[in-house]
């Protein structure tokens, strides 16, 4: 049976502190942050968001190293358009 969009948050939230992230799964939009602060997500009801964008996965049986270097990937691509259009 494939994770639960809740239990894929739980676990996220909890292997991303375990990597030194600060997270704050209490909350009713869960969010966690990197340890140098440059990336911030957040983990709504069915996606995950960096900041005010979806990253447009499915975070359901995915590892915590693929869900950072997609997050790492996605803040590189949001710095770069920022650069560029202001």
């Amino acid at each position: 049976m494939k994770e639960t969009y809740a239990g894929a948050r739980a676990r996220l939230l909890s292997q991303l502190a375990m990597h030194g992230w600060t997270t704050a799964p209490q909350l009713k939009v869960p969010w966690a942050e990197s340890p140098d602060k440059t990336i911030k997500l957040w983990f709504k009801a069915q996606a995950v968001y960096l900041d005010s964008h979806s990253l447009f996965i499915d975070m359901r049986g995915m590892a915590v190293e693929t869900l950072i270097a997609t997050a790492a990937r996605a803040n590189v691509i949001r710095r770069d358009i920022e650069r560029t259009f202001g």
